[in-house]
């Protein structure tokens, strides 16, 4: 097997985004195409008109099990019986359809299923169970093919690197999967591959996905869909070159050797679809989520949001991909952080303007809060005043105001649900008057996304964290006077 000329491929034509991104990855080496023995790209489904006929199975069997569900009213089960019933089968069709994918498809799924914390009781289960797997397991892809991608991206002599190879995955996700192996220096390695023709199916599912929002938002009541599959369009180029990654894992892994807290995996080598990096061993984040002891909640809810905030200060980097399948619990009380395919770039750190919207909506300082907002971009130019009610922006900011009233905040699913229950419900004209004169600032969209989602994580940890104490030392402009 060999690589074929370095050229691009595209099946659909690529959104602005995309090719934005695309332009950005030409600088660095343009992508380029595996030609397999069979000349075929891989298993992945690739074929736009078969992913969408998977893809549209969706919201035909949600339109059938709910004439179905109709049915069964009208022969006395209860309501809730009902949607709890629709709710399982639904989010059991979504986890096997975007399985089974891969791609783009799953990678939606994985994003919204860090928001689960959100769902209603009644309906959490199901939905939890199902959309979970996604963070981290997923159909594998066969030895032979995982052979074939070595073959091109390490040489046909791979073999020799390595002194053992685990030809089954220790772990599936969205666009590739993980083996364990010894390197050739006896140091055990995780090898992460990505599924032949991921690029293709990317692009294909991510374009789709703009028209199957409808469908995520009745499983993902409160969340942003919108919001998730447009960011995921924009940083999708970057993940698909695994030296990206390589290089931002190696940045955080020398800016935090031998940090107290955080623990970042070494890279051993990197090609455009194969990292090899040290092998790390914990207690995943999933695990303490669903059996944890209240001490390691609370540990790793702690660490994550030190995380979070830290990195920007100390590397001008974010994690970009926070979900739990991509931090562990070492011994000492150390977080294990993974998968750095996912950042966003924050020159100069974290803008002040954020730390001081928190500190004026808490002292509620509106004659500061709104030129701030609109000076970093979340309010339109012109819009405040008369379009901005500052009853409204408190509702808006609630959820970051509350956890720094105390000193210690108890992050829950049912305070969760209560902050995307407020943001269904305040549909009055106050409210959408305001929101009209709202935007997100594009510089911001990753990282506001990463803090709504580690929240998210916080409330699935049921984790007490020392919000206040954390952003008094690392969020800057909120410290002064915010005591």
């Amino acid at each position: 097997m060999v690589a074929a000329p370095a050229v691009p491929v595209l099946n659909v034509a690529p959104s602005p985004a995309c090719a934005r991104s695309q332009r950005l990855l030409a600088l660095r080496g343009r992508p380029f195409r595996l030609v397999m023995d069979d000349g075929g790209v891989a298993d992945i489904k690739r074929g736009r008109a078969a992913r969408n006929a998977k893809l549209a199975s969706l919201p035909v069997g949600i339109a059938g099990r709910a004439a179905l569900g109709f049915g069964k009213r009208l022969t006395g089960s209860s309501k809730d019986e009902v949607n709890a019933e629709l709710m399982e089968k639904a989010a059991n069709q979504l986890f096997t359809v975007l399985g089974e994918l891969k791609g783009g498809a799953m990678k939606v799924g994985q994003a919204l299923s860090v928001m689960e914390a959100a769902v209603p009781e009644q309906f959490g289960e199901p939905y939890r169970e199902a959309l979970t797997k996604l963070q981290k397991d997923a159909p594998p892809l066969p030895a032979a093919k995982v052979h074939r991608v070595l073959d091109a991206q390490l040489g046909t002599k791979w073999r020799d690197r390595f002194t053992s190879f685990d030809d089954d995955p220790i772990a599936s996700a969205s666009i590739g999967q993980v083996h364990k192996a010894v390197w050739s220096d006896g140091r055990e390695v995780a090898v992460k591959i990505q599924y032949p023709g991921a690029d293709e199916a990317l692009r294909a599912d991510l374009k789709t996905m703009r028209r199957m929002v409808s469908v995520f938002r009745q499983l993902s009541p409160g969340a942003d869909v919108q919001g998730v599959v447009d960011e995921l369009i924009e940083r999708t180029e970057m993940e698909l070159d695994y030296r990206l990654e390589a290089a931002n894992q190696r940045t955080f892994a020398k800016a935090y050797r031998d940090h107290p807290h955080f623990e970042v995996p070494a890279i051993v080598a990197s090609a455009p679809k194969v990292v090899v990096a040290e092998w790390m061993d914990g207690i995943p984040m999933a695990q303490i989520i669903r059996s944890g002891t209240p001490e390691q909640r609370d540990i790793v809810g702690t660490r994550l949001f030190e995380l979070t905030y830290d990195a920007p200060r100390r590397v001008e980097i974010m994690h970009g991909d926070a979900h739990p399948g991509n931090f562990m619990l070492l011994p000492g009380d150390k977080l294990g952080v993974l998968d750095f395919g996912a950042v966003a770039p924050l020159p100069g750190g974290i803008p002040v303007e954020l730390g001081l919207m928190v500190r004026y909506a808490l002292t509620k300082d509106y004659d500061n809060l709104l030129p701030t907002m609109e000076r970093a971009g979340f309010i339109q130019k012109g819009q405040k005043g008369d379009q901005v009610s500052p009853r409204e922006v408190d509702e808006m900011l609630r959820q970051y105001v509350e956890p720094v009233e105390v000193e210690v905040f108890h992050y829950t699913r049912r305070w969760l649900q209560q902050m995307a229950a407020n943001n269904m419900d305040n549909l009055s004209a106050e409210a959408i008057k305001t929101a009209r004169a709202m935007d997100l600032p594009a510089k911001l969209a990753i990282p506001m996304r990463v803090i709504a989602s580690v929240v998210a994580i916080s409330c699935q940890l049921d984790a007490h964290i020392p919000t206040k104490a954390l952003a008094l030392e690392l969020i800057p402009g909120f410290a002064d006077d915010a005591a």
